[in-house]
């Protein structure tokens, strides 16, 4: 069965920096799977080139350069973004471009052409030093998912190697959100799958596949609350078997929370090789109430060399 291709949304704004992410899915993809649209919102005219007042003929000359410049930087920065992206080998029918004014912070004005254009992500460089005021300037995590309710965010740092994931998974739908989003995304590639949950009671990380999970986690499930857990566990495996994940590429897996959840779940990721994480956030209680987690908040704040991915 031929494999649709995903769509991605990279915003882009000149620098280097804002096409890092580009490596991380040249790995992940072959480029016929992927359509890439570039965003890219120019700066609005200063106050005093806008309005219906009359302007003076050397002020109509100014706005005319401005707008000649701006035409010209927009090009040029669309322009070195494609010929990064050719480098890597994607085709140039499945790279689109899309150039729009300025009129809020760019990942307001991302998250809503994300939304429009009904992307699988939004993708981005953990840490981008924008010259564009309002852009993921330092903590990319609190703009994006303030705005990013229906579009997954892809944060990116570092070298990723893709070909292993851990889907963290606790006793809530937010988990099979992103249990479905990872199914989905990573489907037609090789990556293997962990299902990651980080429990008081076991001493030591235990691993076993789905079909085995009911007998080698009976020790840990001994409780009503814990029972449920495990079922979250197994209907996020049963939601990546539907996306035809064989049970070779799925594992469950249990490690001890020792106090530092997050410090926990990074830890055994970067000695298990794992380049994705997945985490998935719970509704109503919002954004902010979902970044002052200290699992999340840490994860987002110190993962290194490694993609998340955020559903909400």
């Amino acid at each position: 069965m031929q494999t649709l291709p995903k769509c991605l949304l990279l915003p882009i704004d000149g620098t280097h920096e804002s096409l890092r992410p580009v490596a991380f899915i040249s790995r992940l993809y072959t480029p016929s799977e992927l359509n890439l649209i570039l965003c890219y919102f120019s700066p609005p005219p200063p106050p005093a080139y806008c309005g219906a007042v009359a302007q003076s003929p050397e002020l109509l000359r100014k706005k005319r350069e401005f707008l000649q410049e701006r035409q010209q930087d927009t090009r040029r920065i669309f322009d070195h973004a494609r010929e990064v992206l050719l480098k890597e080998g994607f085709s140039e029918e499945l790279i689109q471009e899309h150039i729009q004014q300025r009129e809020m912070s760019v990942a307001k004005q991302a998250c809503l052409l994300a939304d429009i254009r009904k992307v699988d992500a939004v993708l981005v460089q953990k840490r981008v030093t924008s010259s564009l005021e309002g852009f993921i300037r330092g903590d990319s995590a609190s703009a994006l998912l303030q705005h990013c309710l229906s579009s997954p965010v892809w944060f990116t740092e570092g070298e990723i190697d893709p070909k292993g994931a851990a889907i963290c998974i606790v006793d809530e739908d937010a988990s099979l959100r992103i249990a479905d989003h990872a199914g989905y995304m990573l489907s037609s590639t090789g990556a293997e799958i962990t299902l990651l949950h980080a429990a008081k009671k076991p001493s030591h990380p235990i691993s076993c596949r789905p079909s085995e999970a009911l007998k080698k986690l009976a020790g840990y499930a001994d409780t009503p609350v814990r029972r449920d857990k495990l079922s979250y566990l197994l209907k996020a495996s049963a939601i990546l078997a539907d996306y035809g994940l064989d049970e070779g590429r799925i594992r469950i897996t249990l490690i001890p929370d020792r106090g530092d959840a997050a410090g926990e779940i990074l830890s055994w990721c970067a000695s298990n090789g794992i380049g994705i994480i997945g985490l998935g956030h719970s509704q109503p209680e919002g954004v902010w109430s979902f970044l002052k987690t200290s699992v999340t908040r840490k994860i987002l704040a110190d993962f290194k060399n490694m993609a998340v991915w955020v559903t909400q």
